[in-house]
């Protein structure tokens, strides 16, 4: 977890008793320690801010803090004297804040006393101390995308290893000034960037250039090569022993090169293949997955299309039943109508012939048997016009539940087309994929078929000094290296089949002619500094992300000052521009990147326990996403942009889903940090690493795959190769560890 990282050592100018104390000088470096942590403007506790005087006198919810001229009255110095039942800093407080010491209680009082003057904030640079051997914990890995290469920082140090030979590959000694926070490879793995304190710094790759060398190899025992040959019915045409004698190497008539024990004389691995066949399996293996993710996705909403068809069936069911039995009522309530109208008007009828007879008795005054006729004839017709409404409105309430129910059936049945026709593309993209699935299975059974039948023969093959390289030249002229360790192609190039012709006896009389094998090898390549990123004012704190767009044209950064902002910043890689710049995204500092598929979108989480979503062409915020309780370590992306995983400090991993914008699954069982997460290629797997001593491998709906438990030590990063082949992860303990992914057996382990 970066925020546990030990802090750089300061030179901190002393307290002292001054003449006219100097605010920023003086007084704010002790108050930044103990107070302000807590008093700023992100947290205002007590709603008050401590970042400035003026912020001070004015206050917070118990008024002023400080009185200038007063100190006996302000409010900061009695709570840092713990009267009048306050006592600040709070025991134990989670910031870290210690009580002011009584030289600091002095300096305080004197600043307040002569007026509590503000100051110029100076900016003082930041003297570096050298790093104690014991800091060296990993806190940022990554891996090239085509899983050649991973890199890991120690102290200010930059590791690259070779995870084809397993070996170092190159050192960047102080690659920094201050720790190594964040690493990430551009998509072509030419460039590496890394981030620090305030500075991010992109390395270049160097390749080697070829140089003519004899291999370095010992010629092999005829008999145990005759041995060889014997147990595995091989036609050998070329032997090169390691020069420590313990492997073998056979160029062999069936295409192919094989390691095997001296000592046994037993198979170690069989070496066959090319770059570009190398390449070209990548690329059907990327094809496979993202295929099989498109159609799980696709199936995954044709079945919840599906039983929403089925409920909208039921829907429509009690629609037409609705509108069959209001259709069967309605005519009987319509023909009720006629009789209450004809009631109500012979009742009309009835009470204008009272009210004409009271108009004709003398002095147009009734007597009291028109009081009461009247009465009567004005009860009933109250009566009729009250059964009139009331048919008229049993009417009109079958006729509006005939509407609604015919709205209803409408509404569903576009609502059932809707989803035929999403039914509809979800099943052509169903087959689009399938196909292509298919097509890249064949595509690469038969390369494999190819490979295991090929006709070009090895007529010389020889060891790196260090061994851990294989080097074959073939009857076309072509050099091929692999790496001895793992069986994968890692160069090519042109070889001589001219030279000198050795030949050899064997015991039963017969000869062997071999070329001597001269090569054009290449050694180790170098990283070289591109540029650096440390213009004055661009980074306030730790870089605590770093992540190349998709395209490898754009580098973001992010970071921030803790409990202040969180800040991230854009740089064109070619020329180190910066192009874009988002201040304040979070309100706390900036832990984690990541840019959508497509690289439209940067997901970004934060120390303030948000994860946001933003557009990068507009920098309008695309979603939030809030649910965890502590800071978001981790962002990753799925290959198809549809899901975003976030991992949480408090242990949990959450995953959202983009199309809708709410949370799929909320996935624990972690009793620590979870430290980081991405996703294994083109899957719906994800590689997570915390601070239980777990890498953990589990779906994005929270199925476990794989645990590696048991680790030495808090595991601070992890990252996969795309086919999910090879995991690594690093922590505390300082190795750098690679497993197989597939079994999650340790196949090395780096340390420092």
């Amino acid at each position: 977890m970066k925020l546990l990282l030990k802090p750089l050592c300061v030179l901190a100018l002393p307290v002292a008793a001054l003449a006219e104390p100097d605010f920023y000088r003086d007084v704010f470096p002790f108050l930044k320690a103990n107070c302000v942590s807590c008093h700023n403007k992100t947290t205002t506790k007590a709603g008050l801010n401590m970042e400035t005087p003026e912020l001070m006198i004015q206050g917070g919810d118990s008024g002023p803090s400080i009185v200038p001229g007063k100190s006996a009255e302000s409010l900061i110095v009695t709570a840092s004297l713990h009267k009048e039942d306050m006592e600040m800093p709070p025991p134990k407080n989670k910031s870290g804040a210690v009580n002011l010491t009584p030289a600091e209680i002095a300096l305080l009082k004197q600043w307040i006393d002569l007026g509590a003057k503000s100051s110029t904030q100076v900016e003082r640079s930041v003297a570096l101390k050298a790093f104690a051997a014991s800091i060296d914990p990993i806190y940022a890995v990554a891996m090239t995308k085509d899983g050649r290469y991973a890199a890991c920082g120690r102290s200010n140090d930059i590791f690259i290893y070779d995870l084809a030979t397993r070996r170092i590959a190159a050192q960047i000694p102080d690659a920094h000034r201050a720790l190594v926070q964040s690493l990430t490879f551009s998509p072509d793995g030419t460039r590496l960037a890394s981030g620090s304190f305030r500075e991010v710094k992109i390395w270049q790759v160097q390749p080697a250039k070829a140089a003519a060398a004899p291999v370095a190899s010992k010629p092999v025992d005829a008999a145990l090569v005759k041995k060889i040959a014997d147990s595995s019915k091989l036609a050998v045409l070329a032997s090169a022993a390691s020069t420590d004698g313990k492997t073998v190497a056979t160029a062999c008539a069936d295409g192919s090169v094989r390691l095997w024990d001296a000592a046994s004389a037993k198979a170690v691995i069989e070496l066959r293949g090319t770059l570009a066949a190398a390449k070209k399996s990548v690329e059907h293996d990327w094809t496979i997955a993202t295929s099989q993710l498109e159609q799980a996705f696709q199936q995954a909403e044709i079945t919840r299309m599906q039983a929403q068809d089925k409920a909208l069936d039921e829907l429509l069911k009690k629609a037409n039943e609705a509108i069959t039995s209001m259709k069967k009522v309605l005519p009987e309530k319509q023909k009720a109508v006629p009789a209450t109208t004809t009631a109500k008007n012979e009742a009309q009828k009835a009470v204008d012939g009272v009210n004409g007879k009271i108009k004709a008795a003398p002095g147009g005054k009734p007597d009291a048997t028109l009081d009461r006729e009247l009465k009567a004839a004005q009860e009933k017709l109250i009566t009729a016009k009250m059964t009139e409404v009331s048919a008229l409105a049993a009417v009109s309430a079958a006729e509006s539940n005939v509407k609604d129910a015919e709205d209803d059936v409408k509404r569903i049945t576009e609502s059932k087309a809707k989803n035929a026709k999403s039914i509809a593309t979800a099943n052509a993209a169903i087959t689009t994929a399938k196909a292509a699935q298919d097509k890249a299975s064949a595509e690469l059974a038969a390369l494999k078929q190819m490979l295991a039948k090929a006709t070009t023969k090895p007529l010389a093959v020889g060891f790196s000094a260090d061994a851990g390289r294989v080097a074959a030249l073939f009857e076309d002229g072509v050099l091929r290296v692999w790496a001895a360790a793992t069986g994968l192609v890692i160069e090519e190039s042109s070889g001589s089949s001219a030279g000198t012709t050795t030949i050899t006896s064997g015991p039963d009389g017969s000869f062997t002619a071999v070329k001597a094998l001269t090569l054009n090898t290449r050694g180790a390549a170098a990283w070289a500094l591109e540029r650096t990123l440390n213009e004055k004012g661009l980074f306030a704190d730790r870089v605590n992300a770093v992540r190349f767009s998709p395209d490898g044209k754009t580098l973001a950064a992010g970071g921030g000052e803790l409990s202040r902002t969180g800040d991230i910043t854009f740089f064109e890689v070619a020329s180190g521009k910066v192009v874009r710049t988002w201040k304040e995204k979070h309100s706390d500092t900036v832990l984690c990147l990541d840019f959508s598929p497509d690289g439209k979108l940067l997901a970004s989480g934060a120390a303030d326990k948000i994860t946001r979503v933003t557009d990068i062409a507009s920098g309008k915020q695309v979603n939030l996403f809030e649910g965890h309780t502590h800071h978001v370590m981790s962002v990753a992306f799925r290959s198809d942009g549809r899901v975003l995983a976030t991992a949480g400090a408090e242990g949990t991993v959450s995953t959202w889903d983009m199309i809708i914008g709410e949370r799929k699954k909320k996935i624990e069982g972690w009793t620590k940090e979870v430290t980081s997460l991405q996703f294994i290629g083109a899957t719906r797997q994800l590689v997570i690493a915390s601070g239980d001593n777990k890498v953990r491998i589990v779906t994005d709906d929270g199925g476990e795959v794989r645990s590696i438990a048991n680790l030495p030590d808090y595991m601070q990063a992890a990252a996969s190769t795309p086919n999910g082949a090879m995991l690594i992860a690093g922590g505390e303990d300082s190795f750098l560890r690679v497993w197989d992914g597939t079994n999650g057996k340790e196949l090395a382990a780096f340390g420092h």
